[in-house]
């Protein structure tokens, strides 16, 4: 008469079943690790940068120039994310002021899901030698994290506003605006990184186009070196302005 199997295959299943959720236990540990570590890893608060540049020559020809910059990110817990950029640019040439720029602005960042965000912004630009003396846009719209790397980095913008504008020959611009902007970062090597950002707001007064490249290398722990080219565009100026103007700087960074 054949002995009984039923608890030997009992036996055998549960064996095969607790080894069975060893092994998915440890499999969703191994994925469940590294997601809880990227969330302990996640950045908070504040952070940011400062710059300033500085030029004089003294002898045949006396000019002195002076910039500064600042660039702020403030990071929540929740969906919330802050920027704030400031600038200013100031020059002399025979103790005579040349030129005098001035740039703010302020965004709330709204992110609804991965890569996507609503936002509220306000420019405000002066440049007391320009065409268009003073400008206001408060301006709402969409943002899309178009790509986002080690190495590469790229945001889309597009949304609507309001533009107020002070003209160089007194008169005054207000109306509806559509802008829409690209900002891209490439990580080269550890110590350097390329930057391009490009703007445009469109009005039926006044198109505004502005470009900024720039290369930025470290010198040592959070201080870099950078470069930069700016080139704004108006397609609508009083007589006798330029409609373009071209700045280059050269200045350091602190990070923070």
């Amino acid at each position: 008469m054949d002995a009984p199997v039923g608890p030997a295959i009992t036996k055998e299943f549960t064996v095969k079943f607790k080894g069975l959720f060893m092994t998915l236990a440890a499999s969703a540990a191994g994925l469940v690790a590294p997601a809880i570590l990227q969330a302990e890893e996640a950045v908070t608060g504040l952070g940011g940068q400062v710059g300033f540049g500085y030029a004089e020559a003294r002898g045949n020809t006396d000019t002195l120039s002076i910039t500064g910059n600042t660039d702020l990110e403030y990071v929540t817990e929740g969906p919330w994310l802050y920027d704030a950029h400031l600038l200013f640019v100031t020059r002399e040439e025979a103790s005579v002021t040349t030129e005098e720029r001035y740039e703010a602005r302020g965004t709330a960042n709204y992110y609804w899901s991965e890569g996507n965000y609503f936002y509220g912004r306000i420019d405000w630009r002066k440049d007391n030698f320009g065409g268009v003396r003073e400008e206001w846009v408060p301006s709402i719209g969409y943002g899309r994290v178009i790509l986002d790397s080690d190495v590469h980095s790229l945001k889309g913008e597009a949304g609507v506003g309001y533009r107020f504008a002070d003209l160089a020959d007194g008169t005054s611009e207000e109306g509806g605006v559509l802008s829409g902007g690209l900002r891209y970062a490439w990580q080269i090597s550890p110590s350097a990184r390329f930057i391009q950002n490009l703007l445009i707001q469109w009005s039926s007064d006044n198109t505004y186009a502005e470009s900024e490249t720039g290369l930025e290398t470290t010198i040592v722990g959070n201080l870099a070196a950078k470069i930069s080219y700016v080139v704004k565009h108006n397609t609508d100026v009083p007589a006798g302005n330029r409609n373009s103007d071209f700045y280059t700087t050269i200045g350091l960074e602190y990070k923070f």
